[in-house]
């Protein structure tokens, strides 16, 4: 996945998302969740939520929150398709004990930006910057949440192996709360 900050800006045909050419650091001991976890007085065996104001302001003071976005190139390599999606809020469940976490379990709230599969010859990686330099959003900004996890070192958990969230009861518990079953 790559971590990418987006300018939003106002078109005749509604808002228009510009790659400000910033990325950001979601993970990790220098990424913006330890950061936030670390103000919070790191709660462990609870949850805790940051929206994505909260992690646009701890990644840049200067940002202002309504003209930014967090958006996520969940397959960046990807040579048919181009796939964006924004953060909303994060929600961390963390296990450990009062100094350190051992792992989090975490629920992301995205929303669809921009989906194209529609080429004609694979995407070289000029080609595919020159798409991601101002994209319209998708028509239908479909809401979707991804369970992911982190590790004790506030790393991502393994990829191309098990990447999946085990959701104990305290930590299921904390995560319904952000169902709304209408």
């Amino acid at each position: 996945m790559a971590f990418m900050i987006f300018k939003k800006e106002h078109s005749p045909t509604g808002i228009c998302y510009m790659n400000a050419g910033q990325g950001f650091k979601l993970a990790g001991r220098s990424g913006l969740l330890y950061r936030l976890w670390n103000k919070m007085n790191k709660p462990v065996g609870c949850g805790w939520s940051v929206t994505a104001d909260d992690l646009l302001k701890e990644h840049c003071k200067d940002f202002s929150t309504v003209a930014y976005a967090l958006v996520i190139d969940f397959h960046p390599s990807a040579q048919n398709r181009i796939g964006l999606v924004e953060i909303e809020a994060v929600h961390i469940y963390t296990y450990g004990d009062s100094d350190s976490a051992f792992w989090s379990p975490m629920m992301l709230e995205l929303r669809d930006v921009y989906y194209d599969e529609d080429f004609d010859e694979p995407l070289t990686a000029n080609r595919k910057q020159g798409l991601l330099a101002q994209c319209a959003l998708s028509a239908t900004r479909q809401k979707i949440v991804e369970f992911l996890y982190l590790q004790g070192g506030w790393n991502w958990g393994r990829n191309g192996s098990t990447n999946a969230a085990f959701i104990h009861d305290e930590a299921r518990k904390y995560f319904q709360g952000f169902f709304n079953c209408d």
